[in-house]
């Protein structure tokens, strides 16, 4: 059964929260939405609802916002991204959270504001913190996007409902295609209308060409999808374009959110001594497409120590299959190129099981408790 990671909710208490922006929306929405609402919305759906990531929803006051979803206790919320007022080197970042967002899309946000150096300051910021930041801009805005994705490489950035898509013209690609060439930048596949059936194809065909499978994450956009289409008519199409794909569905969304534990491998394996000084200049500058093949199998830190005629390897892995992100790995044709390039430099150490190449080491002690 297809699991679904919704990585695009929104869910608010009316008699607590003051949502100005729903005043100008059409009744359907311009009630209070629970948790239980989007479980009831998965629940006729063949489907696994693992649950869903809250976005913050433009209140007009971010604390009073704060205690209200820290203080919402349910299983479905796997993870929050809180609203940043004002994106900067100071800027509040309540504990727990996994991202922020300042919405760039309202008529009170100033044109150009991706571009300010309080932005690029607080993007550095959410890097070192390791925190996503969501952009939800503008169309025409998208290009300052870019630039300040650009500034910022080491800083992980999701573009909201296809960049908030209204016409697939030239130059909504051309823009699109910059912010999918950075390896910082994620898509989630949702903002559209889905009335027009051959728009919903060429804009998905256009996506998922585009922006590499690994960055693209399924979300519903509840309850604000029903302002331009419906819950029930996106998550057709979605599922019917990706046929069900578990990556586009569950787990790119675990991997970017970090919804799993961290877990740690440690290996070992014999470097032949003629082929040292070969290896280390391949690793110097190893191939960018086994780079982006690591990442995109949910290991989010891997390094290689080298002592004499012996190699250790130590990776944090951040999905929930391990053997499906291996196996993938194992299939991917560029990955195969650069093994057949190092494997030649490596033996197995004496001791390794037939079915080892690597050998597995055992962790017996971890300063902070991350245990495998």
């Amino acid at each position: 059964m297809l699991e679904v990671v919704d990585t695009h909710v929104h869910i608010w208490d009316l008699n607590v929260l003051n949502l100005p922006w729903l005043n100008s929306c059409e009744g359907v929405i311009r009630r209070s939405f629970s948790m239980d609402d989007v479980v009831k919305a998965y629940g006729p759906h063949d489907l696994n609802f693992a649950g869903g990531i809250y976005v913050e929803v433009d209140c007009d006051d971010a604390i009073k916002e704060d205690d209200y979803i820290f203080n919402y206790n349910h299983p479905k919320i796997l993870a929050k991204v809180m609203r940043a007022s004002h994106l900067c080197g100071h800027m509040r970042l309540p504990i727990g959270i996994v991202g922020v967002r300042e919405p760039l899309h309202i008529a009170s946000s100033p044109r150009g504001r991706c571009l300010e150096e309080s932005f690029i300051e607080g993007l550095e910021v959410l890097a070192e913190k390791d925190l996503l930041f969501e952009s939800c801009n503008r169309p025409d805005e998208l290009e300052d996007m870019y630039k300040a994705a650009a500034r910022v490489p080491q800083a992980k950035i999701v573009i909201d409902h296809c960049g908030n898509v209204e016409t697939l013209n030239d130059d909504y690609k051309k823009v699109m295609t910059k912010l999918a060439s950075l390896p910082n930048v994620y898509c989630k596949v949702s903002g559209f209308p889905t009335k027009d059936k051959q728009f919903v194809r060429e804009l998905l065909d256009f996506i998922s060409g585009t922006f590499e499978h690994s960055k693209l994450l399924y979300a519903s956009n509840f309850p604000v999808v029903e302002q331009y289409a419906s819950f029930e008519e996106h998550l057709q199409a979605v599922r019917e374009y990706f046929a069900d794909d578990p990556d586009i569905f569950a787990k790119n969304a675990k991997k970017l959110y970090k919804l799993n534990k961290p877990q740690i491998f440690a290996s070992v394996i014999k470097l032949r001594p003629e082929k040292a000084e070969y290896y280390k200049q391949l690793h110097a500058n190893p191939f960018s497409s086994v780079n982006k093949m690591i990442r995109a199998c949910g290991i989010t830190k891997y390094q290689i120590f080298n002592r004499g005629d012996l190699l250790f390897s130590v990776m944090e892995y951040c999905g929930d299959d391990f053997a499906y992100d291996m196996a993938k790995m194992a299939e991917d044709p560029e990955t195969q190129r650069w093994w057949r390039e190092t494997d030649p430099c490596q033996t197995r150490i004496d001791g390794a099981y037939k079915h080892e190449w690597w050998a597995d080491m055992e962790m017996v002690y971890d300063l902070n408790g991350l245990k495998k």
